[in-house]
């Protein structure tokens, strides 16, 4: 077999899927909580990355529930404003696996993913005890992540998979600067059903004197996060939840524009990415003034992109599109009060949905019914074409087909008979929706607003679809 890119994805792709990990995990919960991270240590070592080695990578670690590819995506946009060669690993992509690990902000080439792909994996599969002894999907991308930032970054800016306390990213040993995002309940199956439970998991990623900034969270998780600091021997910051806190010394563009989530996102990735400057260069920054923002971090701010998150896509003719990958009941609230907001009533509204893992999808639904006056509402898997023509590097959770047909029935009865919606319809690929979509409403015709929300794997697959892969970028 060639070892180019295209047969890099597909080997990717035969690792035990994330679907799969999780369920495993749920199944074994508490009987060997730590395996992942054991597990990460013992193939870093197979591919020759000893944790010494590992402990000289300069790293930011970022956990929470809301907002952490957001926050990680603007502390790297910061960081590189201000001279820094970066590094972020982030998950999941939407459209190519390139996009989980970027070099100065920019996805790896394929070309040096397959590089790097096949030299990890031929180590590993040369060294297995048994069959199967391999990391999983997540797993292996996260040491293909560690391996090309080594040696290559000033610093590298690394997101939590799920959780935090387990996670493969926990590998990580050396994170002098440590942040949290907002909390919510999430994989409640996983991580815990209570807030404490969950901020436990997310404060696992603290360490030994690390500096660890959170935006404003429930009191009961922070005494959970001040528990951790205290063993940890770490500093715990609570930074300002409103951008008018701070002195600036030129206004960012998104300050008269903002709603309060994006506000405390930034204000969490701004001081994030002040700590680490005074720490490595403190000459950048030479005042204490932490609420006195020079330029150089609001062009990093200004010029921050994240695809997927509250963007707005124009079209040919009246359509527009409007992706968020919200999926979370707090998220999707902020999502609601975002289209609401930037949709014109007059036009027609229509929602594109899905919703995967243990998430109380039907909760979603009624906050966008509640909020939003839909005129039709389209219900589909993950899924860009027919199974037959899918791209392969679109895969990035491999929930079952079958299960989510299932589901987006079950989304579309609550739709219809409980929420009382008129026109909801389910379709077996995102192709699909918007084939009927173009039937119906024509876009030269008839001004055509379309959400579509409840997983970033459905942003995916959308992007796919609609030929809009070059959106990810820019």
């Amino acid at each position: 077999m060639e070892q180019n890119y295209e047969n890099a994805i597909a080997t990717l792709n035969t690792l035990q899927s994330n679907y799969s990990v999780l369920q495993d995990s749920i199944q074994s919960r508490h009987k060997n909580d730590s395996k992942h991270t054991s597990d990460t240590v013992k193939f870093l070592k197979r591919i020759g990355i000893t944790m010494e080695k590992l402990d000289l990578l300069p790293v930011i670690h970022v956990s929470g529930t809301k907002g952490k590819g957001t926050t990680c995506a603007m502390v790297e946009s910061i960081l590189r404003f201000n001279g820094y060669r970066t590094g972020f690993f982030s998950s999941p992509h939407l459209v190519s696996v390139t996009e989980r690990i970027r070099l100065d902000g920019q996805p790896i080439s394929k070309d040096r993913f397959a590089e790097h792909f096949w030299k990890i994996y031929n180590m590993l599969f040369a060294a297995q005890e048994r069959e199967a002894d391999m990391p999983s999907y997540f797993g292996f991308l996260t040491l293909l992540a560690l391996n090309v930032f080594i040696g290559s970054v000033d610093v590298a800016v690394i997101e939590v998979g799920i959780g935090g306390r387990y996670d493969c990213t926990n590998v990580l040993r050396n994170t002098p600067t440590v942040g949290i995002t907002s909390l919510g309940l999430e994989h409640t199956q996983l991580l815990g059903e209570t807030l404490e439970a969950i901020a436990w998991q997310k404060a696992g990623i603290v360490k030994q004197g690390s500096d660890v900034f959170v935006a404003e969270q429930p009191a009961e998780c922070i005494a959970v996060i001040e528990s951790e600091c205290r063993l940890k021997n770490a500093k715990l910051h609570t930074v300002p939840s409103r951008l008018q806190q701070y002195r600036w010394t030129k206004i960012p563009t998104m300050v008269d524009n903002c709603c309060p989530e994006m506000e405390i996102n930034t204000s969490l990735a701004i001081q994030i990415a002040t700590n680490w400057i005074r720490r490595t260069r403190p000459h950048i920054l030479p005042f204490d003034d932490k609420l006195l923002i020079p330029e150089k971090i609001v062009e990093g701010v200004n010029c921050y992109f994240w695809p997927g998150r509250l963007q707005i896509i124009p079209c040919e003719g009246k359509r527009t599109i409007f992706l968020d990958g919200a999926h979370t009941p707090d998220s999707v609230a902020v999502c609601a009060r975002w289209f609401q907001t930037k949709s014109a009533s007059e036009h027609k509204r229509l929602l594109v949905f899905n919703s995967t893992g243990d998430r109380d999808a039907l909760s979603l639904l009624s906050t966008l019914a509640r909020t939003i006056s839909f005129d039709a509402a389209f219900f589909t898997p993950n899924l860009a074409f027919t199974s037959s023509s899918t791209n392969f590097d679109t895969v990035n959770h491999n929930f079952p087909l079958d299960l989510q047909i299932q589901r987006c029935e079950k989304y579309h009865s609550h739709w219809v008979n409980h929420l009382k919606q008129a026109s909801g319809f389910v379709h077996n690929s995102v192709k699909s929706v918007f084939d009927y979509i173009d039937n119906n409403y024509p876009a030269c015709d008839e001004p055509c607003d379309i959400l579509i929300t409840g997983s970033i794997h459905l942003l995916g697959a959308t992007l796919t679809a609609l030929r809009m892969e070059d959106r990810v970028l820019s």
